[in-house]
């Protein structure tokens, strides 16, 4: 009777666990996509594609973190994005902005690569309905700061 329960509870637990495996999904990502991906980002798992505003965002999970990798139609990269804590922006970078606003609220911060250069961009929620975009280099230079009004 033990011998029988046992062999029926490790039959459910097999079956619930390659049930909850799940089918690989095809992500429809063109091979110079694939490839791109793989050389930027070895071992990245795919979770998911997006076709949106004719820009291809992929989100992977790469060095535990859950990266934005965005593409033209033409799988030509533009950047790729991933939250950032405030305790791991660098010193130059907290002071740079510390610099600008003595007291920040801010809201959220990103970290962006691109062909361009790498950069931290900083959400700082000012009075009323308006946050500022702050962009700080790694080096600790400000390039941009763009208003922008929420939608409420």
């Amino acid at each position: 009777m033990k011998r029988t329960l046992f062999v029926a509870l490790l039959l459910t637990c097999s079956v619930a666990l390659f049930a909850s495996c799940g089918q690989t999904k095809d992500w429809h990502l063109s091979e110079q996509c694939m490839k791109t991906l793989n050389d930027r980002y070895p071992n990245a798992r795919i979770l998911d594609v997006d076709y949106d505003d004719g820009m291809i965002e992929v989100e992977i999970k790469h060095d535990k973190k859950d990266k934005e990798v965005l593409f033209t139609t033409g799988c030509e990269w533009l950047s790729t994005s991933w939250d950032v804590a405030k305790r791991n922006v660098p010193d130059v970078v907290m002071q740079a902005l510390q610099q600008k606003y003595p007291n920040p609220r801010i809201d959220d911060i990103d970290f962006f690569e691109t062909p361009q250069g790498s950069y931290y961009r900083f959400e700082i929620e000012l009075s009323g309905d308006r946050d500022e975009y702050v962009y700080i280099t790694p080096e600790g230079v400000i390039t941009e700061v763009s208003v922008y009004h929420k939608i409420r």
